[in-house]
């Protein structure tokens, strides 16, 4: 099977996982003061309007969708938005471990659209995941993206937060740099009722970055993102 049909295979597998997957909706509907994505600029600094949708089933098969408005330079406004499915199971010491598929969308920008699958690790308080793309960001550039998360609940309302990812490729192409990326992210949150605030320092260190078919590479930088959203 090819890996651009991975993700709808899974949300197929998902639907028909058996009578006991009664599927678990949950969504949000947010606006960011700015929009990162693994440390990439998505806004141009600007504030955009985010959704989410996630379903789980009791089997374990999941699926959702992210999207977000797209400002880039010298492009249309858009969208950007990831559709994933996957799979996760609790294991028997404890934790869980998760496989899927996700795919990234950007509609006025289509030559930048790419697959990726992850294998993934989890406990109550930390999680991480290592993605794979056998053509990243419009590229016949292999790359890996790691990332780490975690959390301290502080009350039952305000908890703290972090993150910290690092893109390589592990492919050279012609015409393209295939440097590295780490990035990281570190907040706090809390919630009141269905409302939830979030404010975090947002970092990007960035070697040689030009990873997709633009003549503008990505720096690196650092800032301030703060979030309001409301689950529905």
């Amino acid at each position: 099977m090819s890996l651009r049909r991975w993700p709808l295979a899974l949300a197929l597998a998902c639907c028909g996982a058996g009578s006991d997957a009664r599927a678990q909706a949950s969504g949000s509907l947010s606006l960011v003061s700015d929009y990162y994505y693994r440390g990439v600029g998505y806004s141009r600094g600007d504030p955009v309007a985010q959704f989410n949708l996630s379903f789980d089933t009791r089997s374990g098969w999941y699926a959702g969708a992210f999207a977000s408005l797209l400002k880039m330079n010298n492009t249309p406004r858009g969208l950007y938005a990831i559709g994933y499915a996957g799979y996760a199971r609790r294991m028997a010491a404890g934790g869980s471990w998760e496989a899927g598929a996700s795919n990234h969308t950007f509609t006025t920008m289509s030559a930048l659209n790419y697959h990726e699958v992850y294998v993934g690790l989890g406990s109550d308080r930390l999680s991480g995941r290592v993605s794979y793309s056998p053509a990243y960001m419009g590229t016949a550039m292999h790359t890996v993206y790691s990332e780490v998360n975690g959390g301290l609940a502080l009350s039952d309302d305000v908890g703290l937060f972090a993150r910290i990812g690092y893109l390589r490729a592990v492919s050279a192409v012609p015409r393209y740099t295939s440097g590295t990326r780490l990035d990281g992210r570190i907040g706090i949150g809390m919630s009141v009722d269905a409302w939830k605030l979030q404010a975090a320092w947002d970092a990007l260190h960035a070697q040689q970055g030009a990873y997709a078919p633009s003549r503008e590479g990505i720096a690196s930088r650092n800032g301030l993102v703060l979030t309001v959203s409301r689950a529905f």
